[in-house]
Parts: structure tokens; C-alpha cells; sequence
């Protein structure tokens, strides 16, 4: 299999060639990539959308990607990966430079000890720190980590790569601890207190798509305790 990326005056894109079983089925799935009629999935990001701090306007940093990309991509897609142990290196690289962090999506639950396997990590930082943790990261960004301006439906984005495990990472104002609405609960985990989405908002969350196994999972973790 074949990952790397290339580029138009107006797009920037990401080429799988080759993709066969779990990746295949991975990427036909995944409705942000497309399936051409020679049989290769591509990605696009226009490169006219005002991400004026991304790949495309800092030094080097498009060239980064695409070279991670290239290396990365196929453990990437491929999604097999021990999420504690990727989980532990983020926390320990957050609490060394001081990053406020907040673990989102399945891996809240798992956390906990709900019975499931997180597909993916996502974190969200805080804004102050979103810049910090783009710099740090950059030898394992897939995604570009960027400002959007407001374009989507959270602010600053973008994806790594670690150990095989996609990670989203994002900031946004209204997620800062000090803004959020609904309130982060706290965990303890492998020797770390961590903020995590409530159990109850992740068991709505789960309901509305229908994951009957992880619905299952969490009312069992809630019925034990």
C-alpha cells in the first residue's frame, strides 16, 4: 500500500493506492475520503479556506505532513493500537509542558473502566495551549493542526498519528474549561486526575447512534455502580 500526498494550485490531497482488507473497508466507510474509479481513495483540503497558520504559510510544515503521512499513513488507517499506552504518553507529554487538556468522545468512558475499545483518541486542549501542542506534535501530525476561523464546527483542528492511534486534537473557546457549559467530570487514571465528558452525556450521545454494544457497556459499568 501506497500513502502519500500531493498538491494543485488550490488543493492540498491525500492518496491511499493499494488499500486492501480492514484499511479498505476503513476508508470506504469514512465519509471524508473518496473513492476514484481507478480504485485509489483521496482526501482533499482546499487550500483556500483562511487556514493562514497551517501547512501551506509555515516553513516546513506542509513538507512535515506529507512526510508523516507518507510514513504513518498505513498504521493510521489501519487503526489497531493499544489506547492506554498512547493515552499515558499524551498525558505524560501534556503535564510536562503544561498543557490543560480534556479527554472527549469513547475514550471517556473507557477511562472509567466501561467494558468498550476506543476506534480513536480525542482530546481537546485548551486554546492557549493548541500552538503548544501543534509544535510538539510535529513529527506525527497527519492532519494539519489549524485555526479554521470559524469555518467549522470547532475552531482549531487537526489529527495525529501515535503508535497506530488517530488522534484528533482540538480547541475551541466554548470547550475551555472555564467556558463549558456542561461541566467536566473527574477521573483518576493510571496516576493522573483527568477531565472527562460525563458518563451521562456520552451514554446520550451513544443512544442517538445507535451503538448497541457500547449502550449496552455503559449501563452495565452504571449498574455495578
Amino acid at each position: 500500500m501506497k500513502c502519500y500526498c500531493y498538491e494543485t494550485e488550490t488543493e492540498f490531497i491525500y492518496c491511499v493506492e493499494g488499500a486492501e482488507g480492514k484499511i479498505y473497508e476503513n476508508l470506504q466507510a469514512d465519509r471524508y475520503w473518496t473513492k476514484t474509479d481507478d480504485d485509489k481513495f483521496i482526501k482533499i483540503y482546499s487550500m483556500n479556506t483562511g487556514w493562514n497558520d497551517a501547512w501551506y504559510t509555515v516553513p516546513g510544515y506542509k513538507e512535515a505532513v506529507m512526510a508523516n503521512f507518507a510514513r504513518l499513513g498505513q498504521s493510521w488507517l489501519e487503526g489497531v493500537f493499544d489506547w492506554e499506552k498512547v493515552l499515558l504518553l499524551l498525558a505524560q507529554t501534556f503535564t510536562k509542558n503544561g498543557i490543560e487538556w480534556y479527554i472527549f468522545g469513547s475514550v471517556s468512558e473507557a477511562v472509567l473502566g466501561v467494558d468498550i475499545n476506543p476506534h480513536d483518541i480525542d482530546i481537546v486542549v485548551h486554546t492557549r495551549d493548541f500552538y503548544i501542542v501543534k509544535d510538539l506534535f510535529r513529527e506525527c501530525t497527519v492532519e494539519p493542526l489549524g485555526d479554521n476561523k470559524g469555518s467549522w464546527l470547532i475552531r482549531f483542528f487537526g489529527k495525529l498519528c501515535i503508535e497506530g492511534a488517530s488522534i484528533d486534537i482540538a480547541a475551541d473557546d466554548k470547550l475551555n474549561l472555564e467556558n463549558r457549559q456542561r461541566p467536566y467530570e473527574k477521573a483518576s487514571w493510571n496516576g493522573y486526575d483527568v477531565s472527562i465528558e460525563p458518563l451521562q452525556a456520552r451514554y446520550e450521545v451513544e443512544i442517538q447512534r445507535g451503538r448497541k454494544d457500547r449502550i449496552k457497556a455503559i449501563e452495565a459499568y452504571m449498574n455495578k455502580s
